[in-house]
């Protein structure tokens, strides 16, 4: 009888650890990987569709009264003749709706920076043909700001699951190169948004999972992206002069040779302050993986 109880308390003592311990994991892993990130893509979902009902409400009211024919071309454009073609019809009213060819303008730009739509390009070129330069610098680089900050805010409350499963080896490859850089950390964001690589969508989605903090993410992005802004505006601004699209060009050795030129002057400050001793840590290359 001993042996009998003994036998059957070795068997439930080999059993309960299986029942107690095996169970809840494998619970907790179907509620993290079904549940939270299907409630955040739609959350994400329920947040674009009604920021894109807000920005054609805001464009129905303070857009110019278009006719029929002008409201077909009235879309993001995708190459030279739809910059003409916006050109040729916002130019009509920029005399007596100014202000609100800014706000639908800079509003559309926003709303394209905050979800990684492709066209940002584009619509910088369309700032030049619209406005001054002076006006469409100022613009262009607040609505990256703007825009970029609200993705890197959405990518901070609903994509962290997401963003850390998908691009993993690329984050802590990253987030190593910040830790080389924390001195210099608005000195680092400005050379990445100088620099074409990694993409900038990237940068946008990721920088909170890596300990950017806002404020150097935003200031970083605004004076960053100034150099390519100046690019795409002249571009913009000679589009009405052009006798052929072939003679249309964005990048030329002197642009790139000024963009060169941009980053050494911001590393400039970096390196005065490791000659004289403030910053004792070694400085490495910026590495983009």
């Amino acid at each position: 009888m001993a042996e009998t109880t003994s036998l059957l308390t070795s068997t439930l003592q080999d059993r309960d650890p299986v029942i107690i311990v095996t169970i809840p994991e494998d619970k907790a892993d179907i509620s993290l990987i079904n549940n939270k990130p299907l409630k955040a893509i739609i959350q994400l979902i329920v947040l674009f569709i009604i920021s894109a009902v807000l920005v054609c409400l805001i464009l129905r009211v303070y857009l110019p009264p278009l006719d029929e024919k002008q409201r077909q071309h009235l879309h993001l454009p995708r190459g030279i003749e739809d910059l003409r073609t916006l050109n040729k019809i916002l130019n009509e009213y920029m005399d007596r709706y100014h202000y609100q060819i800014i706000l639908s303008y800079s509003v559309v730009y926003i709303f394209i920076q905050t979800f990684s739509i492709p066209g940002s390009m584009w619509l910088s070129i369309l700032g030049g043909t619209l406005f001054s330069m002076p006006i469409a610098l100022l613009l262009v680089c607040l609505c990256t700001g703007i825009g970029s900050s609200n993705c890197y805010l959405l990518s901070k409350a609903y994509g962290k699951s997401f963003v850390k499963s998908r691009f993993r080896s690329k984050l802590d490859s990253w987030s190593r190169q910040l830790d080389k850089h924390s001195h210099n950390l608005l000195n680092y964001m400005l050379i990445v948004r100088i620099s074409p690589l990694p993409p900038h969508w990237f940068i946008n989605i990721a920088a909170p999972h890596v300990g950017v903090p806002l404020i150097p993410f935003f200031v970083g992005t605004f004076f960053g992206v100034l150099g390519y802004t100046f690019i795409y505006v002249q571009a913009g601004m000679t589009i009405s002069d052009l006798t052929s699209d072939q003679e249309f060009t964005i990048f030329s050795w002197k642009n790139v040779g000024a963009l060169a030129l941009v980053a050494v002057a911001v590393m400039i400050p970096v390196w005065v302050r490791k000659r004289a001793g403030v910053d004792r840590k070694d400085y490495q290359e910026i590495d983009h993986e």
